[in-house]
């Protein structure tokens, strides 16, 4: 994977799904870009540290 692009949403909601099924290995992430909508979406760019 070249990068993840998460859009996070201010609605706190009960129960949710996992974004990664359980067993997936663990990767180190880094913080490469964020944006910030007047709606309040936040879109979180983080690419793997190689």
């Amino acid at each position: 994977m070249d990068e993840y692009r998460l859009m996070v949403f201010p609605v706190v909601l009960g129960n949710g799904k996992r974004l990664f099924g359980e067993g997936i290995d663990k990767k180190v992430l880094k913080l490469a870009e964020t944006k910030t909508f007047g709606s309040g979406v936040v879109v979180l760019t983080y690419l793997p540290e190689r």
